[in-house]
């Protein structure tokens, strides 16, 4: 792991990796590629400043990278689908054609829990054999789901190369931009569904940023999932942000959501269908990767939750 090119440098968890990696004796590059400069400055860093709509196999080549992380993905809501399946489906393509046809080893594909889809029939830990049905409607679940599909055929067709797929539930921490829970904390009220209040799990940023190196440096192939321990409900939450919340039949919540969407009145929730999100659980178990890898968490979900509660408190 000597020449590691990172997708997504300019993004929170890319940054955060790239923060890590310079600390790393035994990295001696850090190729970073997004469209954004990089928000860390590293002695080690080369930047290139590329869409990853376009192919980037020369970038591979010409760094002689041995490790390749994929991190770039369209993660806020959009009314541009074809843009953001152009990044997150053709920039995975392209990603997997540059490792192919370069000296790379060793793969990191930062997947989703929200691939599994939050539907009434989950099962009450969803393990990693359990089949991707996202929430038909919902973009960014969709588009993981295709992609964690597309690194599994990579990983079946190419048996020599270390491959790891992590399936990661909400990340959170001090230097967390929020995510899902970003639209807690800007608008007045929270909105509650009405015989609903399911549990969420949550990884700290740290947590995740050590699992990525650590499957890479130990060359563990696979698809795993990554959550803390334990796990908090919703009203939990609701409450520790400290908003009121109101509570709404269900088909009145769908319906609003759908319609202040269409109006472009808000631009966090496409859809009645990601109300699903806030009704039924995706609560994934992580035992393979424990056992499998020895791999430990150092943080609770609820100690992720309150660290980036407190960092969005310190800084207000």
């Amino acid at each position: 792991m000597q020449n590691i090119a990172v997708t997504g440098a300019s993004g929170y968890i890319g940054t955060q990796l790239i923060k890590q990696l310079e600390k790393d004796e035994t990295v001696q590059n850090i190729i970073g590629i997004s469209r954004r400069p990089p928000q860390v400055d590293s002695k080690k860093l080369k930047f290139y400043s590329h869409d990853i709509r376009e192919p980037f196999d020369r970038i591979f080549i010409e760094n002689d990278v041995d490790t390749a992380v994929h991190l770039a993905f369209t993660v806020s809501a959009t009314r541009d689908n074809k843009t953001a399946c152009a990044t997150d489906i053709g920039g995975s393509l392209n990603f997997l054609k540059a490792c192919k046809g370069s000296s790379v080893k060793r793969i990191s594909f930062l997947s989703s829990y929200t691939a599994y889809g939050a539907h009434p029939d989950n099962p009450e830990r969803i393990d990693e054999t359990a089949s991707l049905r996202p929430n038909q409607g919902l973009l960014y679940p969709n588009n993981k789901a295709e992609a964690d599909k597309l690194f599994q055929e990579f990983m079946a067709r190419n048996p020599g190369l270390c491959v790891s797929i992590i399936r990661a539930v909400v990340v959170a921490g001090p230097e967390s931009d929020g995510g899902p829970l970003a639209s807690f904390l800007k608008n007045p009220v929270a909105v509650c569904i009405k015989g609903y209040d399911p549990e969420w799990q949550f990884v700290h940023e740290k947590d995740l940023i050590d699992l990525i190196v650590f499957l890479l440096k130990k060359g563990h192939t696979g698809v795993f999932n990554a959550a803390a321990d334990g796990c908090i409900r919703y009203s939990e939450m609701i409450a520790k942000i400290g908003k009121k919340c109101i509570s709404l039949p269900d088909k009145v919540s769908s319906l609003i959501t759908t319609w202040t969407w269409k109006l472009h009145l808000q631009s966090d929730a496409p859809g009645g269908e990601s109300m699903a999100l806030v009704k039924y659980p995706i609560i994934v178990n992580t035992e393979k990767l424990r056992k499998a890898t020895g791999f430990q968490f150092k943080y609770t979900s609820l100690e992720a939750f309150q660290a980036f509660l407190d960092a969005v408190r310190s800084n207000a």
